[in-house]
């Protein structure tokens, strides 16, 4: 199945990858695995001590934002993410290709093939650990992510929707949507937000580093405003998707902006609707 065969991989954005990433993807492709069996035992060792409820290293990544950001407990988590039965859910996914396809994504970002779904903290914190060693290892993260989603075909949504992953049980509403965040983020990071972020990474990582309490400050303020007014959630939302374009606008350009702002958004879609950048 070819790259441009899959339609759906990025949808709601263009159906055509960026130049640039196709190089990079295609580079990357050839020599992922022996990449990623070089460095396995070392970043398994890093992950697992990062695996707690709190994303420790991945907390306010500007490169992939993470559940543990927005400082929310578990109930709260499950109060303001649509939940529902498993009749909302948009079909029924095929185990088997779908364990294929979490062992190979978990073996590429250096985790036991073991590692599933249920295991959402450990594979941010494995990817998020991954892509910031650079562009390459982002690169090498959606060549990962592609061979995912070529794995599952056009069953690749129903296999990652919330309301299908909590019918399976053996879970809860904070790991479900860690994981459903963690592919919407990578749909957008591994399309049309990646060469924003190739020619753009040094002023992203001063943005999360050397003026990171201005970017952070986004962060504390949303928290503060929902636990101020609960029933505000997405007005609260909308406010925090702003202020991240405008620090990233100021900080990096207009395009960083809109991007920043975009990735944040895709995490809060469906559960806001008219949320735009």
């Amino acid at each position: 199945m070819s790259y441009h065969s899959l339609p759906h991989l990025f949808s709601p954005f263009p159906r055509h990858p960026l130049p640039l990433f196709q190089t990079k993807f295609v580079k990357v492709f050839v020599s992922l695995k022996n990449k990623v069996n070089s460095s396995k035992t070392m970043l398994l060792k890093t992950v697992i001590g990062l695996s707690s409820v709190a994303l420790v290293a991945g907390l306010f990544n500007p490169l992939l934002p993470s559940l543990g950001d927005y400082l929310l407990n578990e109930k709260q988590v499950k109060t303001y993410f649509s939940t529902g039965s498993k009749d909302l859910a948009l079909g029924t996914c095929n185990s088997i290709p779908f364990a294929s396809a979490q062992a190979g994504f978990a073996s590429a970002v250096g985790l036991p093939v073991t590692t599933t779904w249920r295991d959402a903290n450990i594979l941010t914190n494995a990817t998020i650990t991954m892509i910031d060693q650079g562009i390459d290892q982002l690169a090498a993260v959606c060549g990962a992510r592609q061979l995912f989603v070529q794995t599952l075909g056009f069953t690749y949504d129903t296999c990652i929707d919330r309301f299908y992953l909590i019918s399976l049980g053996n879970t809860d509403w904070w790991n479900v949507m860690q994981y459903t965040h963690l592919m919407k983020h990578l749909e957008f990071i591994c399309s049309t937000g990646f060469d924003v972020y190739q020619n753009n990474i040094d002023c992203i990582r001063k943005g999360e580093t050397t003026d990171g309490n201005q970017y952070r400050a986004c962060f504390y303020k949303f928290n503060a405003t929902v636990n101020a007014n609960p029933n505000n959630f997405c007005g609260a939302t909308e406010s925090f998707i702003g202020c991240i374009k405008d620090f990233f606008t100021t900080e990096c350009n207009g395009y960083v902006g809109w991007m920043q702002c975009e990735l944040e958004r895709i995490g809060f879609a469906y559960d806001c609707y008219g949320l735009s950048c």
